[in-house]
């Protein structure tokens, strides 16, 4: 897996990242029967975090794009 692995969330940031996260995602297999069903349920959690990380940096991001305008607003009404 890429560096991005280590679980910290500050290092997904855009829907590239999600994509690269899912490619590098490896169940562990059952000697009958398919996957390890709690190995899926974890890897499902790690890439529900990951989600949440890139929508909150996406979030932050669009929240300072406001908030500039909005500053941007108020200089231009004063004068």
């Amino acid at each position: 897996m890429s560096s991005k692995s280590s679980g910290s969330k500050s290092t997904y940031k855009t829907m590239d990242d999600i994509a690269s996260f899912i490619d590098g995602m490896k169940f562990r297999r059952k000697t009958f029967g398919g996957v390890d069903e709690l190995d899926v349920l974890r890897q499902m959690e790690a890439l529900q975090q990951v989600y949440r990380s890139v929508y909150e940096n996406q979030a932050a991001y669009y929240q300072a794009l406001i908030d500039e305008r909005d500053a941007m607003i108020a200089r231009l009404k004063r004068g």
